[in-house]
Parts: C-alpha cells; structure tokens; sequence
C-alpha cells in the first residue's frame, strides 16, 4: 500500500473526522511539485482549491511527466477525494534563475483546522536545482534556503495559522532550514511540526547552530532503507527508517513508501548498500574544505553550463551537441583546479576501500568470536558428558 492506495482507503474521511498524519504530509509534499503556474499565484489569499486546481492543470494540457514523482495523478486522485478536494492553495512561489544558482519553488496549503501546511518542492529537471543541491555541502546558506525562510516569515506574518512545514528531498531541506532561520517568534510560536522527507542534510555549521538545535525536537525525518539523498551531510534528527516497494536508489520515489494504515511501515533498519554509502561519502566529505568541494561542484556544472541545456531533459535530447560542449569546456579547465577535482576524486576511491576494508575487519573479527565461542561451548558440553569416576 502507498499513498495512492491511502486516498482509496482513507480519502472519504475529512481532515475535522481524522487528524492530520504523516502520510498527508508526504501527500501535500509531493504536490508542492505541481506546475501551478497561470493557476494559483503569489498571493495569500487561497481561493484555488485541490478540485480546481486540478480542472485548470488539466485544461493547460501540463506535462510533468519528465520526473520521477510526476504529481499529476496524484493531484487527481487527491481532487477527488473529501479529505483533499476542498483544501484550499495559495501564495505559489517557482522561481529559478542561474545567474544566482537557485531553484526555489513553494505552495501553502489550508488544511482547514487552524492550521496549514507550507510545502518547499525538491529537485526539478533544472541543471541548476541539481546545482544547488551540491552547493548545499559547502555553503552555510544557500539562495533557496535564504528564500525558504524568507517565505515562511511572510506566511506567518500574513496568516493566523499555526504552520507545518515540510518537503521531499531537496524541499526537506528547505523546510527543516526554513523553520531553524525563520524569526524567533514564528520558530518557537507558530511552527508546530517539521518534515524532511528524505532531505538532506546540511553543512556542520548549520548543524552546529543555535537555531538549528531550537527545532530540532519538531523535526520528523523519514528516510527509506536504501536511501542516498537523505542521508548526505549531517544531521542530528534520529531517522524514520521505512519500507518502500522498490529496491536501490529507486526508493527515493515518494510513491514507493510502503503505508500501513495512516503511517508509514518502518524498516529493520537501513540496508547494508545505504550503510556503506553514508560511511563512504562521510569519509570522503570530511577529507575535502570547502574550497575543494567548491571546486569539484564548480567543474562539473560550469561544464554543464557550457552545453547550454538548462534542464536535463534538453541535455538528452541534444547528447551529441551537450557531451561535445561539456568536453570542450573540461579541456579548458584550468590545472590547478583540474587537479584538485582528480585528487577528490581519487580520495572518495579511497574512502570506498576504507569502508570495505573496515566492514571485512570487522566481519572476520565477528567470525573469529562467533568460532570462539563455539568451541568454548563445545568443551564446556564434553566435560559435562564425562563419565563419574569410581
């Protein structure tokens, strides 16, 4: 069972008949993603609902298609039901530009019980989101961080709502770094519950901040068992590990999170493929500063730049046309910062055989143990079974 599943089950109950829950709030994360462009503007005055905006998305002929979490049968599924139909949206936010290296998009949901939900959309097509993303490990801010706070303040100063916030991977990490940098008053009055669904983390000076701290005990992480995005960088939140339908990389697919009832169904722990990844990437991060990481997302993207493309999508519909430019601009790099990028590179090979040389030490030691054991219970067993004598 997924969330589509859940709005079969659970849709006829309204928000008045069942409380909010953690499965609602990866719903309303996942249509923070919506194209709402033409439909539902800046404003707050939340006069578009779910079924309408639903009728106008469809009668632009909107074509999302291009990513994974695609939102658009779940936003008509969602317009159908009595809990979401009649939810109403307001002050939409989509702003990407590259000149300042930020893709930032937002929607506000009134859930219609004094509260309402903010939710930050993750990773888009754009090659500047997926930027943006990598700059996250060297910057203490952001623009789309500066931005997310920024329009939590304006929500909050416009509004009488008490505000959960949340989104789904990169817009985990703008909701849990809107609610820490927000202003005080809202952070301690005002918020009331923070979700990062498998977000990432953040730079150790966010994480070793005040504000951070503040919010920590509101914060709600659900990360899937194979995840990769939600465990990169650091964090102090104690995860949700769930289940998820898929395997691999896959599971950061919101639309695979196995739901039990009205939450989600937690996993064992984490797989032994995320574990190695979070040891391996920690590792490596942690031989870099700021400066050789800069340089590395710099390389790579500056060389995405040059292909023109701005989104994914036009660099694989031109391959030819995008690799030819992005090998030009790579022979252009300069030696020093060519040779920092390779040293990088070679250092995260070495923290890989690091993690595997460590998992085999400790393995063999296991073994070593579990055999020490057993023979020790073995002669323990044959003295036992010696004859009396006389």
């Amino acid at each position: 069972m997924n969330i589509m599943d859940y709005l079969d089950m659970r849709g006829d109950l309204t928000f008045a008949e069942r409380s909010f829950n953690e499965v609602d709030n990866l719903i309303f994360s996942e249509l923070a993603y919506l194209d709402m462009n033409g439909i539902v503007d800046d404003s707050i005055d939340f006069t578009v609902t779910i079924a309408e905006l639903c009728e106008k998305y469809l009668a632009l002929g909107y074509d999302q298609s291009y990513i994974i979490n695609d939102p658009k049968p779940l936003l008509q599924k969602a317009a159908e039901t009595a809990r979401f139909k009649d939810i109403r949206v307001g002050a939409y936010v989509d702003k990407v530009a590259q000149d300042e290296q930020v893709q930032f998009a937002c929607a506000t949901f009134v859930v219609g019980d004094g509260t309402a939900y903010v939710g930050y959309r993750g990773t888009d097509n754009t090659i500047v989101g997926w930027r943006e993303d990598f700059n996250i490990s060297y910057l203490s801010e952001t623009p789309g961080q500066s931005e997310a706070a920024a329009y939590l303040n304006r929500i909050a100063e416009h509004t009488d709502f008490s505000l959960r916030v949340g989104g789904h991977s990169k817009g985990g990490n703008f909701a849990v770094y809107a609610a820490a940098f927000c202003k005080e008053a809202v952070r301690r009055d005002r918020v009331i519950e923070v979700y990062s669904n498998d977000g990432p983390g953040f730079n150790q000076s966010v994480v070793e901040s005040k504000q951070y701290a503040s919010i920590l005990e509101k914060v709600t992480k659900i990360i899937p068992e194979s995840s990769l995005i939600g465990i990169l960088l650091s964090s102090k939140v104690k995860p949700k590990v769930i289940n998820s339908e898929v395997k691999g990389l896959l599971q950061h697919d919101p639309y695979t999170w196995s739901v039990r009832g009205t939450v989600f169904e937690e996993a064992d722990g984490f797989s032994s493929s995320s574990l190695f990844m979070d040891e391996t990437l920690k590792k490596w991060l942690n031989t870099l500063n700021d400066e050789e990481k800069k340089a590395v997302v710099s390389a790579i993207f500056d060389s995405f730049d040059a292909s023109g493309a701005s989104t994914l999508t036009e660099m694989n519909e031109n391959k030819w046309v995008s690799y030819n430019a992005i090998l030009k601009a790579v022979s252009k790099i300069s030696k020093t910062t060519y040779g920092e990028v390779a040293e990088s590179l070679k250092k995260l090979a070495e923290a890989g055989k690091d993690v595997l040389w460590n998992e085999a030490k400790k393995s063999f030691e296991q073994f070593e143990q579990n055999r020490r054991t057993q023979v020790e219970s073995q002669e323990t067993d044959g003295k036992k079974a010696l004859p009396a004598k006389g």
